[in-house]
């Protein structure tokens, strides 16, 4: 199920963005990985799921809010004005596509 609504987010951004260019409305999406926030906070004393979550992912890390406030940020501004339909992935290299 996870991965046909990503698989979905990924199709409806690109759709959207096609059809409402000539309005001049851009249309990006984020897709992050396991982000060290509150919601993934209770995992964290579960070294097996830990574990196994960074399994998948050759950074070898989780990520942080910050790193996915910057891509959001970037998309707010002037130069990110030609760029549309894009999926911003951060999510470490992960595997679980």
């Amino acid at each position: 199920g996870y991965s046909a609504a990503k698989s979905g987010i990924i199709n409806l951004t690109r759709n959207l963005a096609v059809k409402w260019a000539r309005d001049g409305i851009r249309v990006n999406a984020v897709a992050p990985g396991v982000i060290d926030t509150p919601m993934t906070a209770p995992m964290m004393g579960i070294p097996a799921i830990v574990d196994a979550e960074l399994a998948h992912v050759p950074l070898g890390r989780f990520g942080s809010p910050e790193e996915v406030a910057a891509a959001v940020a970037f998309l707010c501004t002037e130069q990110s004005s030609y760029t549309s339909g894009a999926v911003f992935v951060i999510d470490g290299a992960s595997d679980c596509l």
